[in-house]
Parts: C-alpha cells; structure tokens; sequence
C-alpha cells in the first residue's frame, strides 16, 4: 500500500480537495481521505495531484471548475478504483492552474 498526498487533490468536473490521501494498492486507487495528521507511509509532494481515468487523459487536462470542495463527491468515490493519480508539479495556487513549466508525473 502507497499514500501519496499534496496541497491540493483536483478531481475533474468536481473541483479541489484541500491536504487529501490517496491511498493505493496493487495500482488503482483505494481511498480519499483529508490528511488530518501526519500518517506512516505518506509519500507529501509539492503541487496538486489529479485523478485522470487513464494516461491518455493527461494531455487534455483542463481545470474546468476551480471550486474548492468540503468532500469527496459520491460519484467519485464509486468510481475510485478507475482512476489514475497524476502530480503536477509546479503549480500555480494563486491562479489554481498548471503553468509552463509543470511536469506531470505518474503516481504508481
């Protein structure tokens, strides 16, 4: 099992989630949770890490909604399992969108 979490959590078509988890095992993702405390195995990156349903989704990346969300929808957490966790790395949190020189890097 693999934690990863960062400042932000985008969730696309929904919005941000502020210091979540995402906990993986065997590749897909397990859980979303807030990070309340500092928590054994969490892999803390700077910038915002984004839910695609597959590497090819990563190019088309758009931050449609900046909205910034008390929970994890219910239709994503349904979905869970689906999704692939991609971070962006650097970011810009004024604006609340990548900037030219972000790299995304697969979460695995």
């Amino acid at each position: 099992m693999k934690r990863y979490a960062s400042h932000y959590l985008y969730l696309p078509r929904h919005g941000f989630l502020w210091h979540y988890v995402v906990q993986m095992h065997e590749n897909h993702v397990e859980a979303l949770f807030p990070m309340s405390d500092e928590i054994e195995s969490t892999e803390w990156y700077s910038g915002v890490i984004v839910l695609v349903s597959s590497e090819a989704d990563i190019p088309t990346l758009s931050f449609d909604t900046k909205e910034i969300l008390s929970e994890v929808p219910v239709g994503v957490v349904e979905r869970m399992s689906c999704f692939v966790p991609v971070l962006l790395s650097p970011f810009d949190f004024t604006k609340m969108e990548s900037v030219s020189e972000t790299r995304h890097i697969l979460l695995q």
